[in-house]
């Protein structure tokens, strides 16, 4: 489906996803966001800490598959910033194959769309012992909003080396450069007169970009991975595995503030950052079996840490001016010597483990859980020491899940996630918050028939966010009196009802609500960027002479920029795409793709700095070459 929908992003990936919602940063960056909360980034299965806010990812093209768990994910990584509540995105690199072969794509599509790809796997000895796989991409492109333009390019290189029989060794190097000319950073709302407490969409044209010309984004980013699988003995392994990740990022902005209607002024944000990002990650992981009960049962113990840090320079300021000409906006001269330096080092790790107990024949425990520690310092360039702002030792989040089948292909599930997260607000008496705790109760089934030609998976969970900060003196000061509760049903169903014919569909309800606030937004919504409704359909015929045709068709439920703002709403709307396909021969393929055939006016982002508008109608023309 990724080769014939022409999927050549993690955002393109992640919009087929079930109860998984795409907003955009900005054209370089996104985030993801489901059941309320906003999803975190893991790479080969390690954590990533605050992975989406600031940094940029990788290519699609450098990974293998992308595994996807929605809600409360405490066992494999902590959370610091609460804003992974959502779940987990883990990226899975590519891996070398023991046989040559070399697949390469080129593609042209709308705005200049060009896109360049190759794909290398070459042994390196004659016995596929040391063997290797590289991949390049150059990504050329402009939009369809005004004078924007993107330049990305990047290579991944991976070396395994089956050194022994039960020990293979892997060393990956990955690099990848992007430049956004004129970045695109949505569109500002707009009000009456100054004094106009409500915020509506801008009635403009989907081309207008009101970013000054010379803004620009510059990234940069390297990554060294090694790991170690071993085989210990006939029912137990490990792997240990470390990388570094450097990024940098450097950008000059100016992001248009609320358009005012009585003398069309907007303030401008006039910035400059340079941004370091180091991160560091570890984990060494066991997996084994056992017999209990007079039946093998399943362990998996381990341990990761991550040492990350933001670095940055950074200056803004503010400038009215009036809006819709952005020659009217002056280049903003950064003073290089008068930048303001911030510096932030957040330190996690923990030890998890999960039990896997088979009860009876179609009976099975799961029981596990995570043993957490998050120290988070600011750096005080005066005193040229770090200084703690978050200490949390030794949090235990518990899990635990049973499966039953009653039946054959039918199997019944259910779990309880437990949740924390380190606050910063400060009680009256000074001292930290308590952190934040909660909840996920999730339930479902699953169920497969002829020969799994027909599966189909619901889940129904309740997800309770307890001991927020809750405000109750102007000093100000909190206690932890804060609640939120989130709940919805996700359904998907999969079908091979004849040869070539494959069907998809799901359908996502979801509620969050802001049940006690100090905010004035009781009873609203948590989280009024999400659907409440949202329903995915995807169908595909392949012939067997080698063509192809298919589409999906997306559905989506009213979102709101904010519950303050409600009249800044995106209304219900659906997108169609498809597709249609060719193998000339064993060799080359070749793709046509239209997406949103119906030239859907819609916004993919409501809120945040700008409103986003969605792509018109677009075409993209691929030939892939596969040896």
């Amino acid at each position: 489906r990724i080769k014939e929908m022409n999927i050549t992003t993690i955002d393109q990936a992640m919009q087929q996803v079930t109860g998984v919602t795409t907003i955009s940063n900005d054209n370089m960056r996104s985030q993801y966001k489901s059941r309320g909360y906003s999803m975190s980034i893991m790479t080969d299965g390690l954590p990533a800490y605050n992975s989406l806010a600031v940094s940029q990812q990788f290519d699609l093209s450098f990974f293998e598959q992308i595994e996807v768990l929605r809600g409360v994910s405490g066992i494999l990584q902590g959370v610091p910033d609460g804003q992974s509540l959502g779940g987990v995105i883990n990226l899975v690199k590519k891996k070398t194959k023991k046989d040559f072969g070399i697949v390469s794509s080129l593609s042209m599509g709308s705005w200049n769309n060009n896109r360049l790809e190759v794909d290398l796997n070459a042994p390196i000895t004659k016995d596929g012992k040391l063997r290797s796989r590289w991949v390049m991409f150059l990504n050329n492109r402009n939009f369809f909003y005004d004078r924007s333009a993107m330049y990305k390019s990047g290579a991944y290189g991976v070396i395994d080396w089956d050194a022994t029989k039960t020990t293979l060794v892997s060393l990956s190097y990955a690099y990848q450069e992007s430049k956004g000319d004129v970045l695109y950073n949505g569109l500002p709302a707009w009000r009456a007169t100054s004094d106009d407490a409500s915020r509506n969409q801008l009635p403009v044209d989907r081309s207008f970009n009101p970013t000054p010309d010379w803004d620009y984004t510059k990234w940069k980013t390297h990554e060294v991975m090694l790991s170690v699988d071993q085989k210990l003995s006939s029912n137990w392994d490990m792997k240990a595995k470390a990388g570094m990740k450097w990024q940098h990022q450097e950008n000059k902005y100016g992001f248009a503030g609320t358009v005012t209607a009585s003398d069309t002024s907007s303030n401008y944000l006039r910035g400059y950052n340079d941004q370091y990002l180091p991160r560091f990650v570890s984990a060494v992981d066991f997996t084994g079996k056992f017999k209990l009960f007079n039946r093998v049962q399943n362990i998996f113990v381990g341990a990761n840490f991550e040492n990350f840090i933001d670095d940055k320079k950074a200056i803004s300021a503010y400038y009215k001016t009036r809006f819709g000409n952005t020659f009217l906006i002056p280049d903003f001269e950064v003073p290089y010597d008068n930048l303001n330096h911030s510096k932030m080092r957040v330190r996690q790790g923990g030890l998890y483990a999960q039990l896997r107990l088979s009860i009876l024949d179609n009976l099975n425990l799961n029981l596990g859980g995570r043993m957490s520690s998050v120290f988070a310092s600011m750096y005080n360039f005066n005193d040229s020491q770090w200084v703690e702002a978050i200490r949390e030792e030794c949090k235990v989040t518990p899990f635990a899940g049973i499966t039953y089948e009653p039946i054959e292909s039918l199997i019944l599930y259910s779990s309880y996630s437990s949740i924390f997260v380190p606050q910063t607000e400060r009680k009256e008496d000074g001292t930290m918050l308590d952190p934040r705790t909660g909840h996920q109760i999730e339930a479902g089934a699953k169920t497969s028939f002829l020969n799994d030609r027909l599966a189909a998976n619901f889940v129904v969970f309740y997800l309770q966010d307890e001991g927020r900060a809750y405000k109750v003196s102007p000093t100000p000061a909190y206690t932890n009196g804060g609640l939120v509760e989130n709940k919805g049903i996700e359904f998907e169903i999969n079908a091979y009802p004849y040869q070539g014919i494959e069907l998809s569909a799901s359908y996502t309800y979801l509620n969050t609500e802001i049940v006690k606030s100090s905010s004035g937004d009781e009873g609203l919504a948590f989280s009024p960027v999400e659907p409440e409704h949202s329903f995915r359909l995807f169908a595909a015929y392949r012939f067997v002479n080698g063509f192809a045709i298919g589409g999906n068709v997306m559905a989506f439920g009213t979102s709101y920029a904010s519950v303050l703002t409600p009249e800044r709403k995106q209304d219900p709307y659906s997108l169609i795409n498809a597709f249609v396909s060719y193998d000339i021969n064993k060799h080359l393929s070749l793709y046509f793709n239209c997406n949103n055939i119906t030239d859907c006016i819609y916004y993919s982002r409501l809120g945040g700095n700008g409103d986003f508008f969605g792509d018109p109608r677009n075409f993209t023309l691929s030939l892939k070459c596969t040896f």
